[in-house]
């Protein structure tokens, strides 16, 4: 597999239950595991599905298509589509998710992007397609007009804060800043928090 073959994409609204079972086998997967982040079924849930169809929509959820090089147009020889889905993301701009975590630390919170349910499935972790994914985040904080790319997670998943912290960026660039954690009322969680300028101010 090369990081070539990996191909970021808008998410198409026929695709939006596909885009929900990613989640919910994420979900799962991170319960078994005694992983504190997502809770299976909450992505089910009718008013979850509507708010993805919004963001869907609104094009702001992506997945990650995996193409073979070494097929024709994302086909083998028989013609049939050898295409499989490699991950999934959102990206967030005036989210009232995020205004809750983020502005009281930061009078410019809608100064960001935020990226959000990144998810890469088992068989293509390890391959460099995060950075990738934040790399095409920070294009987009680009384009946007804006300077900081920023993120979140449960405060209780060290494993995931250590990623985000060291990794996410590559190997030459390492991760994003870890800022204080936050507590919400509203959510009764614990959030940590991370961000990267990306356009100098």
């Amino acid at each position: 597999m090369h990081l070539d073959d990996f191909v970021i994409r808008n998410t198409r609204l026929e695709e939006v239950d596909t885009f929900i079972d990613i989640l919910e086998t994420t979900a799962e997967w991170l319960q078994a595991n005694s992983i504190n982040q997502w809770s299976p079924g909450s992505f089910r849930a009718a008013d979850s599905r509507a708010r993805i169809l919004d963001a869907i929509t609104a094009q702001q959820c992506y997945m990650i298509d995996y193409r073979p090089s070494k097929t024709l147009n994302g086909k083998d020889n028989s013609g049939h589509d050898v295409v499989q889905i490699a991950g999934l993301f959102v990206i967030n701009y005036d989210n009232s998710f995020d205004e809750i975590l983020w502005k009281g630390f930061a009078e410019d919170w809608k100064d960001a992007l935020y990226l959000h349910r990144l998810v890469i499935r088992k068989l293509y972790q390890g391959l460099g397609v995060t950075p990738k994914i934040v790399e095409f985040v920070e294009n987009k904080v680009k384009e946007a007009g804006r300077h900081y790319l920023r993120l979140d997670c449960l405060a209780g998943n060290a494993s995931l804060r250590r990623f985000y912290r060291e990794k996410c960026r590559g190997r030459e660039k390492g991760g994003l800043n870890e800022l204080s954690t936050v507590w919400s009322p509203e959510l009764e969680l614990e959030f940590a928090r991370f961000e990267i300028q990306v356009v100098q101010k």
